[in-house]
């Protein structure tokens, strides 16, 4: 049953169609996107229609992305996508028309302001980058996952749950590394994403196209997932919602592979979720476990089910203190600054974790860098050290701050972010003010 509300949103002219339905699957959110982004039936950008529908199957991206986008406003997604500036050549082939409404979301992309004015430099910084770091970032990738199948036959073999808790954590860092792979074009490294019980194609519109673009707010399906659990949308809570929500939290993350993959086979049967070959990808592992472990169905389904809630448990830890949770970042409801542009929305959406940033392993392993990769998320994350002076050069001569907490106060933070339940003026919060 669909909750009607009301509700003021601070990035768009609308409140989500479908948030406050049951089922909340990815595809489902794309659904009410085409109803409320004023596309026509084709591709938004800015104010302007294209079809894209001849340029599919040669997009350099993949066809994926234009298939599931197709209806909706790509406005957000075209400009952290595409970085040098050639892409804009191509769309203009494809304009159909002006759009007849005016866009649902608030952002702005002025030249002369912070987030264009960063984008420039590091268009022309990209082509002096050496692509070292994109073929380690492959390495790390490619030993891990051996890792993941060389702890996971091992616990079968002994029948050792503590090495089926080690074969889950290697399996969150492959879901992590793997998610670096999935913002970009389509490879086949994106895809061991799935070994977790989640699948690339979904995380591409749950993180990429939502989280990633709407950062914090009623569009952003990482905070709707998780109601009426864990809400970190400060609104009215009671004490004891508060003390639950905080308890409940750990419970969460170890269930959310499995919530996960129960609602996408629900999906499949009442077809708001199209089954794709790829969705086979996860019982590789439980098969590799049953040849190459011992031939026991019953200890291959408890240990890899204990890998599976260990993999969730890290993913809750890591990822949802990633950057996003805490008091002092901006959340629906709280007041911004004066104007929208979309840089310094992310970045007073996000705090950096300064001590995540020692290595290229460490970094690719738990989301690091994040206010870069929310920025460019094309880049390999060996590649955003790079960036990083350039980034502060920008912020310094738009009076912005990157702001950077050790990563236990935002852990902490997260736990203070469910409990909040009033949205704060920009007096009470931290916030990048000038645009």
């Amino acid at each position: 049953m669909e909750r009607v509300e009301s509700v003021f949103s601070s990035i768009s002219d609308k409140y989500p169609t479908y948030r406050d339905t049951l089922l909340k699957v990815p595809f489902r959110w794309l659904d009410g996107k085409r109803i409320d982004d004023n596309a026509e039936g084709l591709w938004r950008v800015h104010d302007k229609l294209y079809d894209l529908t001849d340029f599919i199957e040669r997009h350099p991206g993949g066809k994926d992305w234009l298939e599931i986008t197709k209806g909706t406003d790509i406005t957000e997604a075209f400009e952290t996508h595409h970085i040098n500036g050639k892409a804009e050549g191509i769309l203009k082939k494809f304009y159909i028309r002006d759009a007849s409404e005016k866009r649902n979301y608030k952002f702005t992309y002025k030249d002369d302001a912070f987030f264009r004015t960063l984008k420039r430099r590091v268009a022309d910084l990209l082509p002096e980058l050496d692509n070292k770091p994109k073929k380690i970032s492959e390495i790390i990738s490619d030993l891990n996952l051996s890792l993941v199948f060389i702890t996971s036959i091992l616990a079968c073999k002994d029948n050792n749950i503590y090495l089926a808790l080690l074969a889950g954590f290697f399996l969150n860092a492959q879901l992590v590394i793997a998610h670096n792979f999935f913002h970009r074009k389509d490879n086949w490294r994106m895809f061991c994403f799935n070994l977790s019980l989640f699948t690339a194609r979904e995380w591409r519109i749950s993180h990429v196209m939502s989280h990633h673009l709407y950062t914090n707010t009623y569009y952003d399906l990482e905070i709707t997932l998780f109601e009426p659990y864990l809400q970190w949308i400060p609104r009215p809570k009671t004490l004891t919602q508060k003390i639950i929500s905080c308890l409940l939290s750990p419970v969460v993350w170890i269930c959310i592979p499995l919530f996960t993959f129960g609602y996408r086979t629900i999906g499949y049967f009442v077809k708001a979720v199209e089954f794709k070959l790829e969705d086979l990808i996860p019982y590789i592992l439980p098969i590799a476990m049953y040849y190459f472990g011992q031939n026991d169905f019953f200890i291959v389904i408890k240990l890899w089910s204990i890998s599976i809630a260990s993999c969730g448990f890290f993913l809750g830890l890591i990822g949802l203190n990633a950057g996003h949770h805490h008091p002092n970042i901006a959340h629906e409801g709280d007041e911004l600054p004066n104007g929208m542009d979309f840089g310094v929305f992310q970045m007073n959406a996000i705090i950096d974790r300064k001590d995540v940033k020692s290595s290229h392993i460490v970094a690719l392993t738990t989301f690091g860098h994040h206010t870069l990769h929310h920025l460019f998320p094309t880049l390999d994350h060996g590649l955003l050290p790079k960036l990083h002076d350039t980034l502060l050069e920008t912020c310094k001569e738009f009076e912005l701050e990157l702001r950077e907490y050790p990563w236990w106060p935002l852990i902490t933070g997260q736990f203070a972010q469910l409990i909040r339940d009033k949205p704060k003026s920009l007096k009470e919060m931290q916030l990048n003010h000038t645009l």
